[in-house]
């Protein structure tokens, strides 16, 4: 078996700040990120089927240099019972450092909502949605799961201390950084300056650049936007034609294009009393593994939800 190339790997949380991350690293001389940010090597079948030299040649570029090489797909933390045993088997000895950014769990699973209303995913009222997660990620469950996707997970996604369990049976935990989205705004210098030392690399070597974010929005175009995400006849037939790298690109950059700022209504207090509820135990536990006070998480003492 050929060897892995990535050394890194920001696994998530979706919504939580993976873009950001990526850039950051990125703008270390000694890291080269993934060309395409999010690969989905490891969870999604169809590209896991195609095998690590695909991966490679695929997602990083061939520069010559000492460069540490990563890349940032938030699906590799949900789909954790796939991912992590998947990525043990092909590293081998080879010694992988795994980067876990935080968002609260219940703003995660509103935003998370709101990027598949914008995908054209979703058309439920958010109290409906949540509602009927369960149901229809059973019912879809082989066709989510063989495409490593997403959809309908806004309670599933937020289940982190779950997630991170199942990477800590096939690796140690000290191969683990922590971060909260929150981390990013403040005392940024800080934790920046501890990531880089988790990483062995010089943090003065550091340089920042104006890292993208990636706001809400919504497509300026449904028609051009159900294309793009959609499998159809027409791009059946450029497949061939246009390398995958190069599809992936233009893809992105017509998405980009078609996006539009979309400023979201805040979250219906109750909704928001109810899920905190739902996630309290996760968060205690969550906050013994990456040794973080999150009790800003917990359900505030004043609220109770009407059921």
């Amino acid at each position: 078996m050929s060897s892995l190339t990535a050394d890194i790997f920001i696994l998530g949380a979706a919504k939580a700040g993976t873009t950001s991350l990526h850039d950051l690293l990125n703008a270390h001389p000694k890291i080269k990120m993934s060309v395409l940010k999010e690969p989905m090597f490891f969870s999604r079948d169809d590209y896991f089927e195609r095998g690590v030299d695909w991966y490679s040649k695929t997602f990083y570029s061939e520069e010559e240099g000492e460069f540490l090489s990563g890349e940032a797909s938030p699906h590799y933390l949900y789909w954790a019972e796939k991912v992590a045993s998947r990525m043990h088997d092909i590293a081998g000895q080879k010694e992988l450092k795994f980067i876990v950014i935080l968002r609260d769990p219940v703003y995660r699973a509103y935003s998370w909502y709101w990027n598949m209303i914008k995908e054209g995913e979703e058309n439920l009222p958010f109290d409906e949605a949540i509602a009927n997660e369960n149901e229809r990620l059973i019912r879809e469950e082989t066709k989510l799961r063989k495409n490593g996707s997403m959809i309908y997970g806004y309670k599933k996604g937020s289940m982190y201390a779950q997630q991170i369990n199942e990477f800590l049976r096939y690796f140690p935990k000290r191969n683990f950084f922590f971060l909260l989205q929150e981390d990013l705004h403040s005392d940024a210098a800080g934790r920046i300056r501890r990531l880089f030392d988790f990483l062995d690399v010089s943090y003065e070597a550091y340089e920042p650049n104006s890292a993208r974010k990636n706001p809400a929005s919504m497509p300026r175009s449904r028609a051009l936007q159900d294309l793009l995400r959609n499998p159809s006849a027409i791009k059946d037939r450029v497949k061939a034609a246009i390398p995958f790298r190069v599809r992936q690109a233009i893809k992105k950059a017509l998405l980009r294009a078609n996006s539009a700022p979309f400023v979201y209504p805040e979250l219906n207090a109750n909704s928001e009393a109810k899920l905190r509820m739902y996630f309290a135990d996760e968060v205690r536990e969550l906050q013994g593994i990456v040794e973080r006070d999150l009790s800003h998480w917990l359900p505030r003492t004043d609220e109770r939800p009407t059921l």
